[in-house]
């Protein structure tokens, strides 16, 4: 039976929580990474392709938060498509929320990078190898830590993005949430990739989470259409509803 256009979105059996369809190239991009990955062993220059993620997250934020990791970086959606299925559990440890542990990382990289990088600047396969080589070793705890605690926890505390969440705090799209008609189940946070409370926007004044990916996932999760992903204007096409929602997943 069809979904009619008015009915809330609610979670599909093959992307629960998500409203991609199967073609939806959010459910492929990610190959990009392993092809990096791999590649990378035999062609270094591959490795360049690793500024050009974390610029992308970092310019784009000053446009629109950090919608750039929940729709465009191929690591953060490897943990959405994979990592997810194959976690224990889905919950985002305290620790990783703490600035502290935001900053030491993002220190700890840094101080790699201008360790390892000046030295063989010019020479860019070597500079590539450099990448690529911490491309491979985050991705790989990325992926034990995604396993045992939550599936992008990486996505909490990686540089990138920690920077695009400072850089596009409270940029558009912003998440509206209908107080009159949220029962504050927390179906909306169940669902979020970033173990977020999207429900709690509808207490007055309040602000969309720097960390929000303005994936949707908290939209079509929500069975009572309470939640909205725009500017507040109704209009068609500024803004992601339940109902776009669930035409997506029809």
């Amino acid at each position: 039976m069809g979904m009619s256009s008015n009915q809330p979105a609610t979670p599909s059996a093959a992307h629960p929580g998500y409203p991609w369809g199967l073609k939806d190239y959010r459910n492929w991009l990610w190959l990009a990474l392993w092809g990096v990955i791999i590649g990378g062993w035999f062609y270094p220059l591959l490795g360049l392709a690793v500024p050009v993620c974390f610029l992308g997250a970092i310019v784009t934020s000053v446009f629109v938060g950090r919608k750039w990791c929940g729709k465009v970086c191929p690591r953060g959606l490897f943990s959405d498509v994979v990592v997810k299925r194959l976690a224990w559990q889905h919950k985002m440890p305290a620790w990783a929320k703490h600035p502290a542990t935001r900053l030491g990382v993002m220190a700890f990289m840094f101080a790699m990078m201008g360790l390892q990088l000046p030295p063989v600047w010019g020479l860019w396969e070597q500079v590539g190898r450099v990448l690529w080589t911490l491309l491979t070793a985050t991705t790989l705890v990325a992926t034990i830590l995604g396993l045992f605690t939550h599936q992008r926890i990486w996505c909490q505390v990686c540089p990138a993005g920690t920077l695009a969440a400072w850089a596009g705090k409270r940029r558009p799209p912003k998440l509206n949430v209908d107080a009159d008609r949220c029962k504050n189940c927390n179906l909306c946070g169940k669902e979020c990739p970033m173990d977020l409370r999207p429900h709690e926007n509808a207490e007055p004044a309040a602000s969309t989470h720097m960390d929000c990916l303005k994936c949707g996932a908290c939209v079509g999760a929500c069975p009572i259409g309470a939640l909205q992903l725009g500017t507040g204007n109704t209009t068609r096409g500024t803004d992601t509803t339940a109902a776009d929602a669930a035409r997506e997943v029809a």
